[in-house]
């Protein structure tokens, strides 16, 4: 018996050997079916564990609360008490408008916490000071690269309305040290805001001194031996939900809480404010009663000034008056003066002549008399001489000395009359200066007064000036007092205008301070997982898509594996008659012949599997994340080796080829020995349908006539080609119509159901009017539709799904927002007050049609049932609409949350522009532009389109592989008859166009099926792929029923090609052979 086992190991291997074309293309079946099972099956526990590395590795947030009012300590006190809670943390966030590289953007500060969501750094270093900032990778994507970044500084600008000195942003500016990501923002999407053009563009993490807040913005929940579970399994649930439910046992109490200290705080603050605004408005009083009575004052002193002013004018006069009299008077009598004078003047001139004529005669008998003199001092003097000289002679000189004394004495007498008349002439003369000095005293002392009344005159004159400049000048300070008391009356009255305007707006706004108290939304907790990050969401919808896909896809590809590993193992089967026919009369029993073709197929299976296990675990997985990397931020990929994957994939290769192998092995082995060790005899030749048909069969040439008996011959054959083609083309055209599916829903949703361009949300409708009228005075809005919007759930049997409530405010323009069209017939839906339109998915879901009654839970937890009047068409999101009528009567009074517009054909920049505006006005939440958020649904869509590539080129993979098999299959089956056409003369070409004729017939057939089965099997795919918050289209483009096609055929015809080269190595001699 071992030596049986034994030959028979030994007779496998050499047939292994002799067919090994055939043996490898059955463990490309295998390697191709357990490779792309394996791969699909195990890409999506690889994203999802990577994901839960990252998460786990960072720190990522199990629980995130948001509150419309913030939390305080206590608040993180009381979620920290709760069971099950490992750590809370209370952090602060604020959205800043700031520019990078000259353009504006908005970007979100987040504190820096090592903690909880801990932050990958990719470049750079971390944070050391509070003047540094760590940037999100996002802003390298745009193709610069980090060192482009870091060491660059950003500045925030303050975006609040309150007073400089109590800012946002204690430090404004930051320089980059790191390029990070953060667990929180795992996709390209960084949310909105009620800044800027309301999309936030990136995030900084900063230390927690940067933002200056008196509360939390946040709340962070990491709960209790979660990180030991995989994120959003069962087991993560079990331990998550039980905290979420505890959470929302206090969360009321937490609500009212918060909203009551915020209501006393603010009313304290009024109160405080009240009572500095009445002292504020006292002293005001005060100030301006002041001003009044300095007024009053001032216009006092200005008449009393004025009346002075008049008196001293009027005093003036009178001393102006007398004075000229007197200098009148003083005038006339120095002009009597001056004509005495001058009568005087006239007499002293008078006198003078006479006395010069007097005093010229006297000086001619002065002239006589010294004449005289002379004369007689001469004789005098001779006399005398004679005298000495008679007395030196001793003569008597008395005769001498008598005539000496005679003329002495008459030499005296007339030296004493010219004495007399000298004396006289200076007693004329010295009179005459007396008389010329009186005069010139007289002219002197008139002379005087005139230049004293000159003076006095000038002097008045200087002085009356004066007095009147004084006058005028008093006169104009009195103008000048009045134009400022004018201005004064005017400043008062324009600062009492002021005051008053400024006391009556400041007791406004005390007034509205008091009424936004009582306008004070009440608190509002949101308490979410993982799941409600959009970014986990999508990533967890793709894995389910990646998980429903590897469950169908697959299915299929085995399904072509066994039908070709049935026509291979047949063909081998029917080689190997006469063998098994000999084993069989040599004792070998039916098990062990069986056992050498299961071996066989074994071998096959597990080498092809083994090969397909370890690349389709490795890189399938490695591809599928390398695409879906493009749009998620998951720093490390983690690939495992999943062994039970691959083994369960090598299992049913083994069942399908195998259980294909058993198949025709037992059906060949019911023959007895001896008809086996024969040749299987030729099926006979009989009249196929088209010979019937003579009017074509005639029009056929003989190779025609060939090819269309064969194709009738070898039906068996002719089928599985056909069907493998079939479900090969069917593969393509389902990749393709996937994407058909998926590529059109933003524009069909963003487009054709919503026809807004942009919407608004409020906050409070205390601007309402304002926004109405920018809306209105807007060139470039066409119309806007007011909306009551709110959030909640649908509910039926157990079954629930969250919805989005749209109330219009009027039914006469709704439709410019939303186009509703029913879902079965395609006929417009006008909204009435009988019930609610619902969207076709949510109808789907919760198994409810026209008529039925579904309950409605909304945010705080009120049931509310409400009848389905009519179902729409949609394909993102659950949707309920009804009219406003209907909302008032049976939920409550309804209130404008959303302002939906329709603008014209402008450019994003515009519509940018238009939303800065309208975040401007108080009240606005944020503006969000419809193409914005397009394009968020189709970057999340675009991942299933990576998938689609894969499903694409595998299933092209797989065509090639089954059209070469069933061409070498086909080329074995036929050796003789080919060697036959070559003998008889058919030259290479004919012999390829006598074999591709057919595979290309054959081609054609499976691609027209494929096609058929391809837009079955797309519709059941989808259906199964399909997740909860979209509705895909079922849409195959006659450009993916093309690709299909031509690449099918694209195939086919590089195999015939590559059979070119098979065909000419056939040995006709050896080929003929007998096989007797």
């Amino acid at each position: 018996m071992k030596k049986l086992k034994k030959s028979l190991l030994k007779n496998n291997l050499k047939t292994i050997k002799k067919t090994r074309r055939r043996f490898i293309s059955i463990l490309i079946m295998a390697f191709l079916g357990v490779g792309f099972f394996t791969g699909l099956v195990a890409s999506s526990p690889d994203m999802l564990d990577s994901l839960d590395n990252y998460a786990d590795n960072n720190n990522l947030y199990d629980i995130s609360i948001l509150s419309t009012l913030g939390f305080t300590d206590e608040d993180i006190e009381k979620i920290g008490e709760i069971d099950g809670i490992e750590n809370v943390y209370g952090v602060q966030t604020k959205d800043s408008l700031t520019k990078i590289d000259g353009k504006e953007s908005i970007c979100k500060v987040i504190e820096y916490n090592e903690k909880i969501n801990t932050p990958a750094i990719i470049a750079g270093r971390n944070i050391e000071n509070e003047n540094e900032c760590l940037l999100d990778s996002a802003i390298i994507r745009t193709g610069k690269g980090a060192e482009n970044y870091i060491g660059k500084k950003i500045v925030l600008e303050n975006t609040d309305t309150s007073a400089d000195d109590n800012p946002t942003f204690k430090i404004k500016e930051f320089e980059i040290v790191g390029i990070i990501e953060t667990p929180i923002y795992i996709s390209t999407e960084r949310g909105n805001t009620s800044i800027g053009n309301g999309t936030v563009s990136f995030y900084i993490f900063t230390k927690d001194s940067a933002i200056d807040l008196d509360y939390y913005t946040g709340a962070y929940v990491t709960v209790k031996n979660a990180k030991e579970t995989v994120t959003n399994s069962t087991e993560y649930l079990e331990l998550v939900n039980p905290v979420i439910d505890k959470l929302e046992e206090i969360k009321q109490e937490r609500e009212e809480k918060r909203y009551t200290n915020l209501v006393n705080e603010a009313t304290d603050k009024v109160e405080k404010a009240q009572k500095e605004f009445d002292d504020k408005k006292k002293e005001v009083n005060s100030k301006l009663t002041d001003a009044e009575n300095k007024i009053k004052e001032a216009e006092d002193k200005i008449n009393s000034s004025k009346i002075e002013l008049q008196n001293a004018e009027k005093r003036i006069r009178t001393e102006e008056e007398n004075a000229n009299a007197e200098f009148e008077k003083a005038e006339k009598q120095i002009q009597e003066g001056e004509n005495e004078l001058s009568t005087q003047k006239d007499n002293l001139k008078s006198s003078k002549e006479t006395f010069e004529t007097k005093k010229q005669e006297t000086k001619l008998i002065i002239g006589q008399i010294d004449s005289q003199i002379e004369t007689l001092e001469n004789i005098l003097s001779t006399l005398q001489a004679q005298q000495t000289e008679l007395e030196k002679q001793g003569i008597d000189t008395s005769e001498i000395q008598s005539q000496i004394l005679t003329t002495q004495g008459t030499l005296n007498e007339l030296r004493k009359q010219k004495n007399s008349i000298e004396g006289e002439i200076q007693k004329g003369e010295a009179q005459l200066k007396v008389w010329e000095g009186e005069i010139e005293k007289g002219e002197k002392e008139l002379n005087g007064k005139k230049e004293e009344i000159k003076n006095a005159k000038i002097k008045s004159v200087y002085e009356f000036k004066k007095a009147k400049d004084k006058i005028v000048s008093g006169n104009v300070e009195i103008e000048e007092g009045k134009a400022k008391l004018d201005e004064n009356k005017k400043e008062y009255e324009n600062s009492k205008i002021e005051a008053e305007e400024k006391l009556a707006e400041a007791q406004q706004k005390l007034n509205s301070a008091r009424e936004d108290i009582k306008k004070i939304e009440k608190c509002k907790w949101y308490i979410q997982d993982r799941t409600d990050n959009t970014g986990y969401t999508n990533i967890f919808d793709a894995i389910k898509t990646m998980s429903n896909i590897s469950k169908m896809f697959p299915v299929i590809f085995y399904l072509v594996s066994v039908l070709i590993s049935l026509t291979t193992m047949t063909r081998m089967i029917e080689e190997e008659r006469i063998e098994i026919g000999t084993l069989k009369a040599l004792g070998y029993t039916n098990t062990q012949i069986i056992f050498k073709y299961i071996l066989y197929s074994v071998l096959a299976c597990v080498i092809g599997g083994i090969l397909g296990m370890t690349v389709g675990l490795y890189l399938l997985p490695n591809i599928v994340w390398k695409l879906y990397s493009m749009i998620y931020n998951i720093p490390k990929f983690y690939c495992t080796y999943r062994v039970e994957i691959g083994l369960l994939g090598i299992i049913i290769a083994f069942l399908c080829i195998g259980g294909a192998t058993i198949i025709v092995a037992k059906k060949e082995l019911k023959e007895m020995p001896s008809v086996l060790m024969r040749p299987k005899p030729p099926k006979k030749g009989k009249r196929i349908l088209l010979e019937k048909m003579t009017f074509i069969w005639k029009k056929f040439n003989f190779s025609q006539k060939v090819t269309a008996r064969n194709i009738f011959r070898y039906k068996k054959r002719a089928i599985m080609t056909i069907i493998g083609i079939a479900g090969c083309t069917g593969l393509m055209l389902t990749g393709f119509g996937i994407k058909d599916s998926v590529v059109d829903i933003p524009n069909a949703q963003f487009k054709g159901i919503f026809k807004y361009d942009s919407a608004i949300t409020l906050t409070n409708t205390n601007e309402l009017e304002n926004i109405e009228k920018y809306l209105n005075d807007n060139e470039d809005i066409e119309e806007y539709t007011k909306i009551c919007a709110s959030a909640g759930k649908l509910e039926k049997n157990n079954i629930n799904c969250n919805t989005n409530v749209f109330i219009p405010e009027s039914l006469d323009n709704y439709e410019n927002a939303y186009n509703l069209i029913n879902y079965q017939t395609g006929e417009k839906i006008k909204l009435n007050s009988n019930g609610i339109v619902i969207t076709d998915k949510a109808a789907n879901m919760l198994g409810v049609t026209y008529g039925d009654y579904v309950t409605f839970i909304d945010g705080d937890d009120v049931r509310y049932e409400f009848k389905v009047e009519n179902i729409t068409k949609n394909h993102v999101g659950h949707y309920i609409y009804m009219t406003k009528d209907f909302y008032q009567e049976n939920v409550k009074q309804y209130k404008t949350n959303m302002i939906y517009i329709n603008t014209k054909d402008i450019s994003i920049e515009r519509q940018n522009e238009i939303s800065r505006d309208i975040l401007k006005f108080d009240g606005v939440a944020s503006v969000t532009i419809i193409d914005t958020l397009m394009k968020t649904v189709s970057n999340m869509l675009n991942t299933m389109n990576y998938v689609v590539v894969i499903l694409i080129v595998a299933s092209a993979l797989l065509a090639f592989v089954v059209l070469y098999n069933l061409a070498n299959i086909n080329i074995a089956e036929r050796q003789r008859e080919i060697a036959t056409l070559k003998v008889l003369g058919f030259y290479d070409r004919e012999v390829d166009n006598y074999i591709n004729k057919e595979n290309l017939i054959f081609t054609i057939l499976g691609v027209i099926i494929g096609l058929v089965f391809g837009t079955f099997l797309t519709t059941g795919l989808i259906s199964s792929i399909e997740i909860d918050s979209l509705r895909f289209m079922q849409n195959i483009t006659i450009l993916s029923y093309i690709y299909s096609a031509i690449i099918t055929i694209a195939f086919s015809i590089i195999v015939n090609f590559i059979i070119h080269f098979v065909l000419k190595k056939i040995n006709m001699i050896e080929s003929l052979k007998s096989v007797e």
